[in-house]
């Protein structure tokens, strides 16, 4: 029996910014002699402050393992009032970067599943604190411009996510994970706070690290509801480590209309093999889209109350993925979906889940696409962040994804579906068929900005 009632998707990326060896970073030995005295308090712990804790303090492991169970305390903040342009250029970026990024990820082979939205929530907070080029670069890279707009922007367009209701589920929650002895500029720390409702939670790198990086992956794992797990890997958290930065989004919502289970049929799949699959189908009215040039459609299918709808771009040839692919760029895309109609269409997606593996690092395709300083020690200016003398660097970024598609159906959702016709009188026009069963792009999008919270490509359903 598939799930009942859901679309599932959650994720997270980190990565840690390292002091260069030659800062007088104390040796591992010594750290790992001195560790129980290094380790954060448990009070400070829990309660994620700006200000430095006592060095005099229990031990990291059980104080990681109290905090892991504890409730959170993520700060909401009172968004800024922004011109419905300003989120769209917000969105207008993520998109941008979202389709870069695709180009860069794509050339392997397979499934992919990332969420653009959730790497430049975090990349953005660490181009918050940078400076001359490494900042230039960032930007450049994010489509981040103007930073004096886009943070209001971004402000107030996850201050809106996070609000989400109606059933539907849309947690975003940001962290600054940070070494107890380093003092961190407040002036960084307060816009992080204001923008990105980010706190600041001290723990001891240089002492625990193996105790810090357990303590990060659980507090991921919570507020993914379990989905994602072990995203930092032991090379993650060293004692050079200085600061974690953390973005975590999970998103859980039903179908405007249900998929009935009875009209899921077993029906042949022809990607890199041919499989039989769980093909969901339904005919209903919905956005379909017709790019002749490009020879593709498009359909869109409404999550409920509308807000969030999920976008397959399907290739009229089995073998034409790679194509639709390599002509992708963030305006086609919006042409594509922008001109899509309101049509009876008889459609049929597969049933499919794709989870994550081990973590996705990004600094070869980040590097590929412009951010090259921020990862050299010689060259990569975070002083915004914290004193030159810690010599921060970003040693590797780190991303995993899950989601999970199938029927989707319970009362609440029939009873706000959203009436998709013209008149009340029974349909006499043929539908379209539209069957989804070959390779296809998929992203789960915000339909009042067009922002891409989700994007992947379906090859193998699972």
């Amino acid at each position: 029996m598939p799930l009942p009632t859901r679309v599932l998707a959650s994720l997270t990326v980190s990565f840690a910014l390292t002091a260069c060896p030659s800062a007088g970073v104390e040796s591992k030995s010594t750290d790992k002699k001195d560790s129980k005295a290094k380790t954060a308090d448990t009070k400070k712990f829990d309660k994620p402050d700006a200000k430095q804790p006592d060095t005099k303090t229990p031990d990291a492991k059980l104080d990681a393992k109290v905090d892991a169970k504890a409730p959170d305390t993520k700060p909401e903040p009172t968004p800024p009032a922004v011109t419905p342009g300003v989120e769209q250029a917000v969105a207008a970026s993520i998109n941008a970067f979202a389709v870069d990024l695709h180009h860069e990820l794509g050339s392997k082979p397979g499934n992919l599943f990332v969420s653009p939205a959730s790497i430049a929530i975090a990349f953005a907070m660490v181009q918050a604190g940078a400076k001359g080029q490494t900042a230039d670069e960032l930007g450049k890279t994010l489509h981040f411009d103007d930073g004096a707009t886009m943070h209001p922007g971004l402000a107030a367009t996850l201050a809106r996510w996070d609000a989400a209701s109606g059933g539907l589920e849309l947690d975003v929650a940001n962290r600054l994970f940070g070494e107890k002895t380093v003092k961190f500029g407040p002036t960084y720390l307060e816009l992080t706070k204001s923008t990105f409702a980010a706190p600041l939670e001290s723990l001891d790198f240089k002492g625990g690290s193996a105790e810090a990086r357990t303590h990060i992956n659980d507090w991921v794992a919570t507020q993914t509801k379990d989905k994602i797990k072990d995203l930092l890997p032991p090379s993650g958290v060293t004692p050079d480590t200085r600061l974690v930065l953390v973005n975590a989004i999970y998103f859980k919502a039903q179908w405007t209309e249900a998929f009935e289970d009875s009209a899921t049929k077993d029906v042949e799949f022809t990607g890199a093999k041919k499989k039989t699959v769980k093909m969901m189908n339904r005919t209903d009215h919905y956005k379909l889209g017709v790019a002749k040039d490009a020879k593709l459609r498009t359909i869109e299918l409404p999550y409920n109350g509308d807000e969030y709808s999920m976008v397959i771009v399907l290739p009229d040839d089995p073998k034409g993925l790679a194509a639709v692919e390599k002509a992708l760029t963030a305006d086609s895309l919006k042409s594509w979906i922008d001109g899509a109609t309101h049509t009876r269409v008889a459609l049929g997606v597969p049933r499919f889940k794709i989870e994550p593996g081990a973590a996705l690092e990004l600094r070869a395709p980040l590097e590929k696409l412009g951010i090259v300083t921020a990862w050299d020690a010689g060259k990569a200016d975070f002083t915004a962040i914290a004193p030159a003398s810690e010599q921060l660097v970003i040693s590797e970024a780190y991303h995993k994804a899950f989601i999970a598609v199938d029927e989707a159906g319970t009362e609440a959702a029939a009873a706000t579906a959203v009436s998709m016709k013209a008149g009340s009188a029974a349909p006499t026009d043929e539908p379209v068929p539209f069957v989804a069963d070959h390779p296809f792009l998929f992203l789960v999008r915000d339909t009042k900005t067009g922002a891409i919270l989700f994007m992947g490509r379906l090859v193998d359903p699972a």
